[in-house]
């Protein structure tokens, strides 16, 4: 929750300074300790997940008010732990933009990692009508009326020394959020929407957010396949292999085989390596590098059937399912609209499909969905619940504009 602005000076009443890249721990120590001194900090990094199941952190950068920009190489350091407890620090608001990414890999590299006082600007803007995920570059445009650099976008973080342009392109990344901040958290204020950012940013203080679960990939890969029940026990064996073998290889999972690839050897089952040269689209080279250990979990499945496989919930559309997918995409525009939000921010895909699928019959069943946050049930509640229920009707005004009203 944001906290009130203070200004922060250093001892003797001096701005604090810090070269613009810190490469030796003692430094980064220090810089630590002088943001927790402030009330707001703004926060950044530099990244590569293209060629990496884990993705690898290359650069850090700060700003508060009285220090930096600056940007850490954590390459040259020994240990980031401190920043563990700068995101810990209930006391300081810690600003980012589009921050899962981030948070994701600092829970991965960092020991017992916590995040308490976060601000997510991205989502912070998706309530103030910026747009659902609105980039840093166009927000800070549309705040600061500043345009930053591009030119350095796709960097190669990983090489050192770095250029001093890119090292300024990171850094505009950082100089001008925690204006944005004051501008954002005023305005949600103003709105009487402080709460409902809130509710929608808990979920990243969530560890289990950027835990990989399978049970998720599994869904998604049968989906790509449209692989029968009888080939859920061999398609989960396969997709368990197949993440295993990734973080091994430390390689994305895409490298080892991509959705529909699982799919169709979970039909196939294959008992020899060369019955998998069949498949259409085969990636080239993966019966040499992987044919026998497709064949070993297939035998092995088949000996003995994992007892693990996740349950999955199939689509059963009644005959009125196509009929609530219309006007709950009308009605949910029309919301968005009046609030001026982003229809898949006031209403997530998988919330609108299992709420298409079960329809709550009273208020009560939709107040105690465990997948809407607060915030969500608040602004859609009554009125979402009446529309499905039969209690609202939507009519054709004249000038062709759309109303719903109130059933009698």
């Amino acid at each position: 929750m944001p906290v009130p602005r203070r200004i922060f000076r250093s001892s003797g009443g001096a701005v604090n300074t810090y070269p613009s890249l810190i490469q030796d721990q003692k430094t980064f120590n220090n810089l630590i300790q002088d943001l927790r001194k402030t009330p707001v900090v703004a926060l950044d990094t530099e990244f590569h997940c293209e060629k990496r199941y884990w993705p690898d952190l290359f650069l850090i950068q700060f700003a508060a008010e009285g220090i930096g920009p600056v940007a850490v190489d954590p390459l040259a350091l020994e240990d980031l732990t401190p920043l563990a407890g700068l995101f810990a620090d209930e006391d300081v608001v810690k600003v980012l933009h589009s921050a899962r990414n981030d948070l994701a890999i600092l829970f991965n590299d960092i020991p017992e990692f916590s995040v308490k006082n976060l601000f997510d600007s991205q989502v912070a803007a998706a309530f103030l009508g910026y747009g659902e995920q609105i980039s840093l570059v166009n927000l800070v445009h549309s705040v600061c009326k500043v345009k930053s650099r591009k030119k350095y976008s796709m960097s190669d973080w990983s090489a050192r020394p770095l250029a001093e342009g890119q090292l300024e392109y990171a850094l505009d990344d950082v100089r001008y959020l925690v204006k944005v901040y004051d501008v954002l958290a005023a305005d949600l204020k103003k709105k009487g929407r402080t709460h409902w950012f809130q509710g929608e940013s808990e979920s990243l203080l969530d560890p289990s957010t950027y835990a990989i679960s399978r049970e998720r990939l599994f869904s998604k890969a049968r989906s790509a396949g449209k692989v029968k029940k009888a080939n859920f026990p061999l398609l989960w064996r396969l997709l368990n292999w197949r993440e295993d073998t990734a973080i091994e290889m430390n390689r994305p999972r895409f490298y080892v085989g991509r959705d529909h690839l699982l799919c169709r050897l979970a039909v196939l089952a294959p008992k020899q390596a060369e019955t998998i040269r069949s498949l259409r689209g085969l990636p080239g080279g993966f019966v040499d590098k992987y044919g026998e250990a497709v064949v070993a979990v297939t035998a092995g499945c088949m000996e003995d059937p994992p007892k693990d496989v996740p349950r999955l919930i199939l689509p059963r559309h009644d005959w009125g399912y196509a009929a609530r997918k219309d006007i709950l995409r009308i009605f949910l525009k029309m919301k968005s609209k009046s609030f001026d939000l982003s229809p898949a921010l006031l209403l997530p895909r998988e919330s609108f499909e299992s709420i298409l699928e079960n329809p709550p019959k009273n208020l009560d069943q939709f107040m105690t969905r465990e997948d809407l946050t607060g915030w969500r049930k608040e602004a859609l509640g009554p009125e979402l619940v009446d529309l499905l229920t039969g209690k609202l009707a939507l009519t054709l005004k004249k000038g062709n504009s759309l109303k719903f009203i109130k059933v009698k």
